[in-house]
């Protein structure tokens, strides 16, 4: 599945390439791609809307909409978003075609049929917390109108937790939201409600890089081994998104490229391969149903 450095690879090129376009019509190729609203809806919605940027948030695309509203895209296992120039061929498992007004197809490719595409009001990325009783006191709920089935972009990522290269997420952010936590580290970071983005890949080289243990329990990190974490966590997010991502079978940019990061990986799928750092040959144990890789000696 695509994780955070993928999907910020993603979002710039379109950012780049279809920010100010005008999305004049949309093609619904697999219902089941459209979450939110209904697909006829969806397209009817879609027709002469304006591009104003691109963005990402956690794993998803963030189309942003000139009249405020927001187009979330959650590539998942083999979801692509690709920029067509006219007359390029047709594709058998495009699930979505945006043309745009200049001539261009913005197509969302998927071949195992798992990503989902909604269109939200929007209102901001984070759903308001509300007191016990329901509502927020003194604010409309998120749902837009009662009845119009419109919720806000707010509530597709509420449970999500904070973005691992904002300026906000500093070593002792991160040191607060792992007090009192006892799950595994390995665990903990593939939890989208503790940190966004973060998926095996990159929990993976985070740990090795921090030369943690991925089953040593949260609550027992030093200080000194929150703020390694911390450094790892976010160099190795900046090395991906750099090398364009990690490709291993369908990841591709916008431009229909694989990303050159993963040859620069340093334990995740090199089972049996010395390790960087000390040789010692890297070993791969299951933790949550996921294949895990560590250092048995740098991360004891």
């Amino acid at each position: 599945m695509p994780e955070l450095p993928e999907v910020e690879t993603v979002a710039r090129d379109l950012q780049r390439w279809v920010a100010g376009a005008q999305i004049a019509d949309a093609e619904v190729r697999w219902a089941r791609t459209i979450s939110h609203p209904a697909p006829e809806e969806f397209v009817a919605e879609l027709r002469g809307a304006k591009i104003a940027r691109v963005g990402r948030r956690a794993k998803s695309v963030l189309i942003h909409l000139a009249d405020g509203r927001v187009m979330t895209v959650a590539l998942r296992m083999t979801g692509a978003l690709i920029v067509a120039p006219p007359g390029t061929p047709d594709d058998p498992y495009a699930r979505v075609v945006f043309g745009l007004a200049d001539g261009r197809q913005l197509r969302y490719r998927d071949v195992r049929k798992f990503g989902r595409i909604g269109l939200w009001e929007g209102g901001g990325l984070r759903r308001r917390r509300r007191p016990a009783g329901g509502r927020a006191a003194g604010r409309r709920p998120n749902r837009v109108a009662e009845g119009s089935g419109r919720y806000r972009v707010g509530d597709v990522f509420g449970r999500h937790g904070p973005e691992p290269l904002a300026t906000s997420f500093s070593a002792a952010r991160l040191a607060d939201r792992l007090r009192g936590r006892s799950a595994r580290l390995k665990t903990l970071l593939l939890d989208q409600s503790f940190v966004a983005g973060v998926g095996n890949i990159y929990a993976d080289e985070a740990l090795w890089r921090a030369r943690l243990h991925p089953l040593r329990a949260a609550d027992t990190l030093t200080p000194d081994g929150v703020r390694r974490l911390h450094r790892a966590i976010r160099s190795v997010l900046r090395q991906a998104i750099a090398n364009r991502g990690s490709s291993f079978s369908d990841y591709v940019g916008a431009d229909g490229e694989p990303g050159a990061n993963a040859e620069r990986l340093s334990v995740y799928r090199r089972t049996g391969e010395p390790c960087l750092r000390c040789g010692t040959p890297i070993e791969r144990i299951v933790v949550g149903q996921r294949s895990t890789h560590f250092c048995p000696r740098c991360q004891r």
